[in-house]
């Protein structure tokens, strides 16, 4: 079971996308065990060394999701990691910061509200779990 951490700069506010993360993250504790934290601001702190850092931004690189699955069993070490993804707020980030990171990914080149940009990456996240796990969520 891979350990995820999820880093959002404020609360999801919207209740249809709050319903969405939590339903996306209950079906993905079949998978891992997630932790969800919100800050403020995105911080050097928020960055630990022994995780694979994540920060999500429209201009990282590209996956699509038969390799972002195959990627989290790398990135984890085969789950023996802690993987943690970084969302900034509506006003991005300090570019500097993704420095600290170990990879910048996007979810979409397009620009999206960062409390859709939780749900992509849970519904994400469950599909490379079904997919890992040889189940039929993903045609």
């Amino acid at each position: 079971m891979y350990k995820l951490s999820i880093i959002h700069v404020g609360k999801t506010k919207n209740g249809a996308f709050s319903e969405l993360a939590q339903e996306f993250e209950k079906r993905l504790s079949t998978y891992a065990k997630v932790t969800r934290t919100a800050v403020k601001e995105i911080t050097p702190e928020l960055f630990k060394k022994d995780d694979f850092t994540i920060m999500l931004s429209e201009d990282g690189a590209t996956m699509d999701s038969h390799a972002f699955a195959n990627n989290i069993t790398t990135w984890t070490n085969n789950g023996q990691r802690e993987l943690t993804f970084i969302i900034a707020g509506p006003f991005g980030y300090d570019r500097p910061l993704a420095n600290n990171a170990n990879l910048t990914l996007s979810l979409s080149p397009m620009t999206m509200p960062h409390d859709l940009a939780l749900v992509v990456l849970l519904e994400q996240l469950y599909r490379a779990g079904t997919i890992n796990t040889g189940k039929t969520y993903h045609y």
